[in-house]
């Protein structure tokens, strides 16, 4: 009879599943998926110069860099709830700060306070609940939680562009006061909601057979700086992020300059936008069916056929088809940057030194968004050619990414089945 009450007992997981998910829709989408929308209306307003105001995302993500190596010492120091609430009052007040813009260094700070909205209140920490509550089945309740982004961003480009592109000079500002009091209400909600993990952590998988897709002990974070695939992780996300960054910052501009119709162009962004959603969905269902290594080599896949399409590509019928199917594909690959971070973090080095190992890896991340962004124009400025050359090479560096995160999973899974064989051990 105690066991069927039990069985009837509402578990609180599923409020904080769907707090994740709100979380993530107000901070990584409806608030941050379309800062492009801006760029014209704000710098003609204000009479700003693209160059200066493109200083902005720089200093974000600079932000998200330094953050986000300290990120699993402030778990550690402060707990989940209260820097949730840090993350959701930045973004709300980063949110304020552009609404109130009168010059540059308005939209410095609000930059500086949306970085930290973005660590606290964005994907790091979205992962690091969902872990902390969720002891199986971690890539597809992660991969939900990661699709509010594209939810979000499609629904927040349907409301704000009408509202920016309104012919008022100060439009914008209606676009960020909307942003504002959506952000208030939602992080109210969530605030109210979300709670710290009084458990501890899920015990620990104890063979091999098990470990897949699983929660594990793992390696203390002493140890996993010792191992030499830590750092060649570090610098294959790195890499990633530089290299989706650089040709997903080109994509639109380059199908313009090879003449194609605007309106097309404007459906695969919109495509995209709609593929990402279930594109991350899918890749954390593969994570927890296929595994690690198997889903990594999916993606990238995805980005090297994506790639070389695109450049390859032309204004004609046959072209334009190359262009859909490289905007489908790279789309599928975007999950590298956002829901593989948290699961590759868990997987290869455990719960041990997982926030550390998580937040390390997400400025890693942030620090290739970084780099990534300007580069391809750079080349362009430099050279005076075509963007084609770029897709060239990022072709060939993603061949060095595949290999080494294949390097990378084998040999930390020879590490994982000794700790694990270890532990069972001691069991026995």
């Amino acid at each position: 009879m105690e066991s069927q009450i039990q069985k009837r007992r509402f578990d609180y997981k599923w409020v904080v599943l769907i707090m994740c998910f709100m979380m993530e829709f107000v901070c990584l989408g409806f608030c941050s998926s379309n800062p492009g929308l801006y760029t014209g209306a704000v710098t003609s307003a204000l009479n700003i110069p693209r160059s200066l105001y493109s200083i902005g995302t720089s200093i974000r993500y600079i932000v998200q860099v330094i953050v986000g190596f300290f990120f699993g010492s402030l778990i550690q120091r402060f707990g989940i709830k209260k820097l949730v609430g840090v993350g959701l009052f930045s973004l709300c007040g980063s949110i304020t700060m552009r609404y109130l813009t009168a010059n540059i260094w308005h939209h410095y700070i609000g930059c500086v306070l949306w970085g930290l909205g973005i660590v606290f209140a964005g994907g790091t920490m979205a992962s690091t609940v969902v872990r902390r509550w969720f002891h199986k089945d971690i890539g597809k309740v992660t991969g939900i939680v990661m699709s509010a982004n594209g939810i979000g961003g499609a629904i927040a480009a349907q409301i704000i562009s009408p509202l920016i592109n309104n012919g008022e000079t100060f439009g914008y500002r209606k676009a960020y006061l909307l942003s504002a009091i959506v952000s208030v209400i939602i992080s109210t909600v969530v605030l109210i909601f979300v709670r710290d993990n009084p458990a501890a952590d899920a015990p620990p998988s104890k063979s091999a057979k098990k470990a897949k897709g699983a929660l594990w002990d793992g390696i203390p974070f002493e140890q996993v700086k010792k191992k030499p695939y830590f750092y060649l992780t570090f610098a294959m996300i790195l890499l990633t992020g530089i290299s989706l960054q650089s040709v997903g910052t080109i994509s639109i501009v380059y199908m313009e300059d090879l003449g194609m119709n605007a309106t097309f162009v404007a459906t695969t962004a919109t495509v995209s936008s709609l593929v990402l959603t279930f594109a991350k969905i899918f890749t954390g269902f593969s994570y927890d069916k296929k595994g690690l290594g198997f889903t990594l080599l999916m993606c990238h896949c995805c980005s090297l056929v994506a790639y070389l399409l695109k450049a390859n590509i032309s204004n004609t019928t046959i072209g334009m088809v190359m262009a859909m199917t490289a905007t489908v594909l790279g789309t599928i690959a975007m999950p590298l940057e956002t829901v593989m971070i948290p699961l590759m973090s868990n997987d290869l080095f455990g719960s041990a030194s997982y926030t550390k190992v998580l937040g390390i890896f997400y400025a890693a991340n942030s620090l290739g968004l970084c780099l990534g962004s300007p580069l391809c124009d750079i080349y362009r400025d430099l050279t005076g050619g075509s963007y084609r050359s770029c897709y060239w090479f990022f072709t060939g560096l993603m061949v060095l990414v595949t290999i080494g995160f294949q390097l990378v999973v084998r040999t930390a899974y020879k590490d994982k089945e000794k700790v694990l064989a270890a532990a069972e051990a001691e069991v026995n």
